[in-house]
């Protein structure tokens, strides 16, 4: 009688490892997912809400980070932040008839040498014309330029999450218009991975 070939269980031969959040967001363990092998998880990008870290405000599930593995140690994974994001259809919705929305994206390297692109939007109690428009976009892209190029990437990502660069930004722009609110649309991390973060990612 023919020997039947054993098939084997794929997922019992996957080995789970934690995922981490990087050393910027308190290295707390975000997620749990299945691998074949180390190697294989590097470069793996894990999707992950902003309220699943911190869980203080309900407004932060609108907040998407994604998590890039860069690294496996054992059953630890060490991430760095790829992209933050704002949920699209929650910002489009905060554009309000007789209010104008005015935005800008920009390119900037910190001063540690990441390469990052930022798309800020900044909502006005009421409309203002293409000119004032303009002067808006202006002191949004110099007070990016002067304040991204004096921090550190991590420096940078807690001035996004605790709303500092954007308080900056809206006290800057109210200077020469009011402004009911500035958001965070979209931070995209440009630069490749790179050995230095590779080495720091897992403590």
């Amino acid at each position: 009688m023919p020997k039947v070939a054993k098939v084997k269980d794929k997922w019992k031969a996957k080995k789970w490892i934690d995922v981490f959040a990087p050393e910027s967001l308190g290295n707390i363990n975000v997620a749990r997912i299945p691998v074949n092998e180390d190697s294989s998880a590097v470069g793996r990008v894990v999707p992950v809400s902003l309220y699943n870290i911190f869980k203080e405000n309900p407004e932060y599930n609108n907040i998407k980070l994604m998590l890039q593995i860069v690294k496996v140690d054992g059953q630890r994974a060490g991430t760095v932040i790829k992209n933050i994001e704002y949920a699209r259809e929650v910002y489009r919705s905060m554009v309000r008839r007789g209010s104008s929305l005015v935005e800008w994206i920009g390119t900037y390297n910190t001063n540690d040498g990441y390469n990052v692109r930022l798309h800020i939007a900044i909502f006005t109690p009421e409309r203002i014309k293409w000119s004032k428009m303009r002067e808006v976009r202006l002191i949004m892209e110099k007070s990016l330029l002067e304040m991204v190029t004096n921090m550190t990437f991590d420096q940078l990502i807690n001035s996004l999450l605790t709303n500092r660069l954007l308080d900056e930004v809206s006290k800057n722009v109210k200077k020469i218009h009011p402004v009911k609110n500035a958001l965070l649309v979209r931070m995209r991390l440009l630069t490749p991975i790179r050995e230095r973060a590779v080495e720091t990612a897992v403590q």
